[in-house]
C-alpha cells in the first residue's frame, strides 16, 4: 500500500473513531436528559401528591371540628365515638384520589385529647401520605396552679407550690405603685411561689428583681421564670375579639348533653328550682344522681359514708358541697358551688417520696404514679361563683348581724364592688352579664334580650330580695318579677357551717355613716364588754385614732383605731363560725372565687382558675399592727413564728396545724395529675382544632386504602 492510501486509511479511522466518540456522548448526555427529565416529573409528581394529601388532611380536620361543634359534645365524649376504621373519600382535582381516616385517638392517660388524621394522595400507582395531629385538649390554663384578672391582694401570707398565670397589670401586695404598699408582697409572713410567672400585661416596678434567685415581684418570690406580656397557650386566648382574653365557659348545653357520670352515698338532698329549704337535711331525699340534676343540690359526705363521684356531673341550679368524698370526676353548678366546711377526699394523692412515690422526687412523676393507683380526684367547677366558707351577713329574722360575724361579707363587697354600683342578671337562669355594644351578653358571649334582664344596685341596706350582692353571692333564683329568691337563707347556711372554738382570733369594722350608739350597740353585739364598748364607740364617733390593751369582763385583748376603722384581737379561746382550712379539689369559675378565713391556715390541693380571685385567708400570723412597738410587749411575737410551739400550727398534731400547709399560711398545692392524664375539666370548653404535628409518612399501615 502506498504512502497516501495508508494516510487515508488513517484518515478514516480517525474520523470514524471521532463519530462514535461523538455518537457515544450524544447518546449518554440524551439518556442523561431522558432520566433528569423523568427525575423531575417524578418530584413533581409526588410535590403535587404531597399537597394533594395535605389538603385531604385539612379538610379531614375541619369535617371533625365540625361534626364536634355541631353535636354539642364534650371533648372526652367526642373522641369516644370516633371509628378508626371508617374511611372517607374526597374528591380532587387533576385525577387524583384522596382518601382519609382517623388513625389514632389520644389514650385517657395523656393529659390532653388529640386526633390522628392520616390523608393518602394517589394517582396512577404513585401515592403519597400526610399525617396530621389535631388538638381536641382541655385548655392550657389548667396547667396552672392559680390564675385570675386580679391577684394582688390575694398575696399575703401566701405559697403556691405550682405556675401561676395574671390576665391584668400584676403587682403582688397592697398599695399604689410607686406610692404605697411597695414591698407589700413580702408583708405578713412573705409570699412565695414555687413555679414560674406569666403575666398577659406589664408587671410592677416596685421592690422587683428579676435577675435573682429567687426573683422579686413587690417583695413576692418567684422561684421559677417571670414572663410579661405572654401570649401563648398557658394563657386563655381573646376569643371575642375585645383585647381581653376569655376564660373557657361551662356552656349548659354541652353540659347537659355530656355529663355522663354519677352520685351516690353521703347525704345527697335535692331542693327544686324555685324551692326552698328550712331545716338541715339529716339524710337524702335524692338517692343517686344520674349525669344531671335539674335543681339544687346539699351534698354531705363522712369518712364513713362519703360522697361517691364517678366522673362529671351537672347541676343546673347551686351546689353546697362539705365533708369527704371519694371517686375520681367533677361537680359543675350552673349557677354557684359552696363549701359549707372542709372538702376531703378519702383517698388523697401521695406527695413525692411517700407512699406510691417512694423513691420518687419529680412532681410529674409522682403525678403519674398516683393516677396509676386509682387516687381520689375531685374538680368542682361553677358557671358563676365559687365561696369557701362563709358569704352570710343576716339573721333568721333578716337583720343585719354583727360586724364580727360578717367579716367575709364585708371583705366581698369591698374586693368585688358589692357596696355600690349596679350588677346586671338573666332573670332565667342568674347568669350575672356583661355590658356589650349597647347590650347584654352571658358568659359564653350570647346576647340576652332586654326583657330577661334584671339590673340591681348593690345596697346593704337594700331587702335580701332586691341586693345585687344577692344576685350574685346567695343560693337562689331569680323570680319572674326580677326579685330574688334564696332557697337556703343566711342563717341556716351559718347553721350547716357550724362553729368551733379559736384563740387568738381578730375582726376590724369600718363604722361608716353610724351614729355613736348604733356603734356601741354593734360592738355589743360583736362580743365586746358593754364599758369597753362604750369607750371605742366615743373613739370611733369622734375619729380618735389610738390603740390599747383592754382586760375586763373576762375578754383580754388588743384593739387599734384608724378614723373610723376598728381592728380588734381577742386572746380568749371562743366560738366562731368554722373556718374552712382545707379543700381537695381544684377550683374553677367562670366569674369569682371567694373566700376568707380567720386566723387558720387554708390548703387547697388542685388549683385557683377563675376570672376573679378574692381570699383573703392569711393564716396563724402576725399581723403589722399587733405588732410589739404598739402592743408594748411581745405578746403576740408568737403568731409570726410558725415554729413556735405557742403558735399551735406548725406541727402536726397541733390543735390549728392544717395538712399540705407551709408556715401557718394559706397555701395552694398545683394537682399535677392535671397535667399528666388524671381526670380533667371535661364539660369545660377546649382549645380544640389546632394542628400538634404534621408529618410524611413513608409507612405503608398508615396508607389509607
Amino acid at each position: 500500500m502506498g504512502k497516501g492510501s495508508r494516510q487515508k486509511g488513517i484518515a478514516l479511522i480517525t474520523t470514524i473513531f471521532a463519530m462514535v466518540i461523538a455518537f457515544m456522548i450524544v447518546m449518554i448526555f440524551t439518556a442523561s436528559t431522558v432520566n433528569q427529565i423523568r427525575s423531575v416529573k417524578t418530584v413533581k409528581s409526588h410535590s403535587a401528591l404531597v399537597q394533594a394529601a395535605d389538603g385531604v388532611s385539612e379538610q379531614a380536620r375541619l369535617k371533625l371540628i365540625s361534626d364536634f361543634k355541631n353535636n354539642n359534645y364534650s371533648v372526652r365524649n367526642y373522641l369516644r365515638t370516633l371509628d378508626t376504621t371508617q374511611v372517607h373519600t374526597v374528591n380532587v382535582m387533576g385525577g387524583i384520589t384522596g382518601k382519609w381516616r382517623v388513625l389514632r385517638v389520644s389514650p385517657p392517660s395523656d393529659p390532653y385529647g388529640w386526633v390522628e388524621v392520616a390523608a393518602t394522595a394517589s394517582q396512577g400507582g404513585d401515592k403519597q401520605t400526610v399525617v396530621r395531629r389535631v388538638s381536641f385538649g382541655q385548655s392550657q390554663i389548667f396547667k396552672l396552679a392559680m390564675l385570675s384578672e386580679t391577684t394582688n391582694c390575694i398575696y399575703c401570707h401566701l405559697r403556691v407550690r405550682g405556675d401561676v398565670g395574671s390576665l391584668e397589670f400584676m403587682r403582688p401586695g397592697w398599695g399604689t405603685e410607686g406610692r404605697s404598699g411597695i414591698g407589700s408582697g413580702a408583708h405578713e409572713g412573705g409570699s412565695t411561689i414555687y413555679g414560674s410567672v406569666y403575666a398577659a400585661r406589664d408587671i410592677t416596678r416596685d421592690d422587683l428583681d428579676l435577675s435573682g434567685s429567687p426573683k422579686k415581684i413587690n417583695g413576692a418570690l418567684v422561684t421559677g421564670s417571670v414572663t410579661t406580656n405572654y401570649s401563648g397557650d398557658m394563657l386563655p386566648s381573646d376569643t371575642d375579639g375585645d383585647g381581653v382574653p376569655d376564660f373557657p365557659p361551662i356552656n349548659r348545653e354541652i353540659a347537659r348533653q355530656n355529663a355522663m357520670g354519677s352520685l351516690s352515698g353521703g347525704i345527697i338532698y335535692g331542693v327544686p328550682i324555685g324551692g326552698r329549704i328550712t331545716s338541715l337535711p339529716t339524710g337524702s331525699n335524692v338517692s343517686r344522681v344520674n349525669r344531671v340534676y335539674n335543681g339544687n343540690l346539699v351534698l354531705i359526705g363522712t369518712p364513713s359514708n362519703p360522697i361517691v363521684i364517678d366522673e362529671d356531673i351537672f347541676v343546673e341550679g347551686d351546689v353546697i358541697i362539705k365533708g369527704v368524698v371519694t371517686g375520681k370526676g367533677a361537680i359543675y353548678a350552673g349557677r354557684n358551688l359552696y363549701t359549707a366546711g372542709n372538702v376531703q377526699v378519702a383517698d388523697p394523692p401521695d406527695p413525692p417520696g411517700r407512699g406510691v412515690c417512694s423513691g420518687i422526687s419529680d412532681a410529674d412523676e409522682c403525678a403519674r404514679a398516683n393516677i396509676a393507683a386509682g387516687k381520689d380526684e375531685l374538680r368542682l367547677a361553677a358557671r358563676g361563683n365559687i365561696v369557701i366558707g362563709d358569704y352570710t351577713e343576716r339573721d333568721s329574722s333578716g337583720n343585719l348581724l354583727p360586724t364580727a360575724e360578717r367579716q367575709s361579707a364585708d371583705y366581698y363587697r369591698s374586693q368585688f364592688g358589692f357596696y355600690s354600683g349596679t350588677r346586671c342578671f338573666d332573670k332565667r337562669n342568674g347568669d350575672e352579664l356583661t355590658r356589650k355594644g349597647g347590650g347584654y351578653v352571658n358568659v359564653d358571649g350570647e346576647a340576652v334580650s332586654s326583657g330577661n334582664v334584671v339590673c340591681r344596685r348593690a345596697n346593704r341596706s337594700a331587702s335580701v330580695s332586691r341586693d345585687a350582692y344577692s344576685y350574685a353571692f346567695r343560693p337562689g333564683t331569680i323570680r319572674s318579677n326580677g326579685n330574688f329568691k334564696p332557697w337556703m337563707d343566711d342563717a341556716l347556711y351559718k347553721q350547716l357551717l357550724g362553729t368551733e372554738r379559736m384563740s387568738y382570733n381578730s375582726w376590724r369594722g369600718g363604722y361608716y355613716g353610724m351614729s355613736r350608739s348604733e356603734i356601741r350597740q354593734d360592738l355589743i353585739d360583736s362580743g365586746l364588754p358593754t364599758r369597753l364598748a362604750r369607750r371605742l364607740a366615743r373613739r370611733l364617733d369622734n375619729r380618735n385614732s389610738g390603740y390599747g390593751n383592754f382586760s375586763e369582763g373576762g375578754l383580754r385583748g388588743f384593739w387599734r383605731i384608724d378614723g373610723k376603722t376598728l381592728r380588734i384581737i381577742i386572746d380568749n379561746e371562743r366560738n366562731y363560725e368554722t373556718q374552712v382550712s382545707t379543700v381537695d379539689a381544684f377550683l374553677y369559675a367562670n366569674q369569682r372565687i371567694a373566700g376568707k378565713t380567720s386566723m387558720k391556715p387554708l390548703a387547697i390541693s388542685g388549683g385557683l382558675i377563675a376570672k376573679e380571685l378574692g381570699i383573703l385567708a392569711p393564716g396563724r400570723y402576725q399581723a403589722w399592727w399587733m405588732k410589739r412597738w404598739y402592743v408594748g410587749s411581745r405578746r403576740y411575737d408568737f403568731l409570726g413564728d410558725p415554729d413556735n410551739p405557742a403558735s399551735d400550727c406548725g406541727q402536726p398534731g397541733d390543735p390549728y396545724y392544717v395538712p399540705g400547709t407551709e408556715d401557718c399560711a394559706f397555701t395552694i398545692n398545683y394537682d399535677f395529675r392535671l397535667r399528666n392524664g388524671g381526670f380533667g375539666f371535661n364539660l369545660v370548653k377546649g382549645a380544640v382544632g389546632q394542628t400538634m404535628s404534621w408529618r410524611v409518612s413513608d409507612r405503608t399501615t398508615e396508607h389509607v386504602q
